[in-house]
């Protein structure tokens, strides 16, 4: 490990507020953490719980305690920077953890390029208990990474800067509510700061039941904000410039998802035709890419059950794309396939059996593949649960 040769001091910056029954986990995997050469700054952004009572539990000299009066996470991110004494700077949110090596891991990746200015890896969900999600928050560099314009790929407690390049670009936009870290990720990296990417869990983000259903017109509205702040920026170069349409639509699109996480239909079909209208390519070959952008929502967090999830887009679609909810039937069912052999990889008969009859009734024409019939017959056996009926949905 060089974590013998490296000497740079890292701050990790816990911004906290009402979130005391989760602090102390927090800042316990950062005094768990191999790379010793660190300072924790908690800041308690006005909180109203026993977050100064967890924060002055711990009587590590590395941690220390700033209290403020609330201003929102930008604000006590703000506050933990300007208190920072170390050369390299990485987030925590107070209800998520950091895996031992991270530190170690990111500090690595920045000795074997001195002109590293950001480093990312990522980050395993977990739920309001603790429990592992089968979900993960993999991240990919942008590339090229104009590209970052098209959405934000990094977990802010996955990451890790030199504070230098904060010291160029300034602190984080306290005017903005959502999104705060993402306009901090492209002033770096429009300020020229070189970004790389380890694909190794670095961090536990943890995955609350209530951000399902955040404002969905407050997120597009920040979303919104960004890139006009950003394209507003008169020193962005032309490839920046020329991705003005396909990032706003790309915004549009994600206010669209939304509005279909949230059965808000109306919501979703207005954003969906604002997509379209900005970026012809959505269209083009029968809306091929657009038909993969769904199939992609499938996996985000929020998606418990992916099938339902197709299917509520497709039933939902706006008129004129009725040509797409011709073909929903083939999607959703080979969906439910797809679905079908996962949930049997992993052992679960039961989804899998109910998964393997929805792609059967959705799409007939699977009784002739007989990878889905050995599902069927295989999960049936296996599975205490007796067979209902055909129609049975995913609690």
């Amino acid at each position: 490990m060089i974590q013998n040769i490296v000497t740079g001091m890292v701050t990790i910056i816990i911004p906290a507020y009402n979130q005391g029954q989760y602090l102390a986990q927090a800042i316990e995997s950062c005094l768990n953490q191999s790379y010793n050469h660190i300072e924790v700054i908690v800041v308690d952004d006005g909180s109203t719980d026993n977050t100064r009572e967890v924060a002055l539990s711990f009587k590590s000299p590395k941690v220390k305690y700033i209290y403020k009066p609330n201003g929102g996470l930008s604000s006590a991110r703000n506050a933990g920077i300007r208190a920072a004494s170390g050369e390299y700077l990485s987030f925590l949110d107070s209800d998520d953890i950091f895996l031992p090596e991270k530190i170690s891991l990111l500090m690595d990746k920045f000795v074997t390029n001195p002109l590293l200015g950001f480093v990312a890896g990522h980050a395993l969900l977990i739920d309001q208990r603790g429990r592992i999600i089968p979900k993960k928050f993999e991240t990919a560099l942008p590339t090229p990474i104009q590209n970052l314009l098209f959405g934000n790929p990094f977990h802010v407690g996955s990451v890790m800067i030199k504070k230098k390049w904060q010291e160029k670009i300034g602190y984080f936009d306290e005017t903005l509510r959502s999104y705060e870290d993402w306009d901090f990720w492209l002033r770096l990296a429009i300020a020229g700061c070189i970004m790389d990417v380890i694909p190794v869990p670095v961090s536990q983000y943890r995955f609350h039941t209530g951000q399902m259903t955040r404002n969905g017109e407050q997120m597009t509205a920040a979303n919104l904000a960004v890139l006009e702040k950003t394209f507003a920026n008169p020193n962005l170069s032309q490839e920046w410039l020329n991705l003005k349409s396909k990032a706003y639509a790309h915004a549009h699109l994600r206010a669209a998802a939304h509005g279909y996480l949230s059965s808000d239909f109306q919501f979703a079909q207005k954003h969906l035709r604002i997509a379209l209208s900005l970026d012809p390519e959505l269209s083009e070959g029968g809306y091929l890419k657009l038909r993969n952008i769904f199939s992609g929502w499938t996996d985000l967090p929020k998606t418990e059950d992916s099938v339902s999830f197709l299917e509520r887009i497709y039933k939902n679609l706006p008129e004129e794309l009725n040509e797409l909810k011709k073909e929903s039937r083939q999607i959703i069912g080979m969906a439910a396939l797809n679905q079908a052999f996962i949930y049997y990889h992993h052992k679960n008969y039961p989804k899998a059996r109910r998964s393997a009859w929805k792609a059967l009734f959705t799409l007939p024409t699977l009784y002739k593949n007989f990878g889905a019939f050995t599902v069927l017959v295989k999960s049936v056996l296996k599975s205490p649960v007796p067979l209902i009926n055909s129609h049975i949905e995913e609690r």
